[in-house]
């Protein structure tokens, strides 16, 4: 009895493994940081430190990046005795985007003015861009609203895949 169910489950493994596509090479790029970082004002974007890389020119096999920004770990704190809700703008920047060189853009907020830090806000964000005739670089950003600070803890990184399309 054990035979034959564990024929089975090769026999369905192998049909499993013969059925999926293949993607073919790939090159992966990765950048991330453990730092404590903190950014508080509203003149920005700045680039967010250990959160950038070069990716190359298009090539006869890559010519798309897919990039992940992952950001698990923020918190917000107001740094002014204002009423004025708590924010913060995140973004992955790199020339050869098809939107500019603003990539994605992404927000973390607060509603109440009246909480002085918040509870962990967590963003990912994934966008894709084609590669350009010439290496280019790929980074994340931040600034907030002016009347909030930005930290990030623990950990956060920015990665990009490399396929053809």
């Amino acid at each position: 009895m054990k035979t034959k169910l564990l024929a089975r489950l090769l026999l369905c493994a192998s049909l499993a493994i013969g059925s999926t596509a293949s993607l073919g090479a790939a090159e992966f790029y990765y950048a991330s940081t453990t730092a404590t970082l903190t950014y508080s004002t509203e003149v920005g974007p700045v680039p967010i430190t250990g959160l950038s890389f070069n990716v190359p020119a298009a090539s006869a096999n890559f010519n798309t990046a897919v990039i992940t920004l992952s950001m698990p770990n923020l918190f917000l704190s107001n740094q002014t005795s204002q009423d004025t809700p708590m924010a913060a703008t995140l973004q992955i920047v790199t020339p050869f985007a098809s939107t500019g060189p603003v990539a994605a853009i992404g927000y973390i907020g607060c509603d109440s003015a009246r909480i002085t830090t918040s509870g962990p806000k967590p963003i990912t964000m994934v966008t894709k861009i084609p590669l350009g005739s010439t290496s280019q670089i790929v980074e994340a950003e931040w600034f907030s609203n002016g009347t909030s600070s930005v930290t990030t803890q623990y950990f956060a990184s920015l990665s990009a895949i490399l396929v053809k399309e």
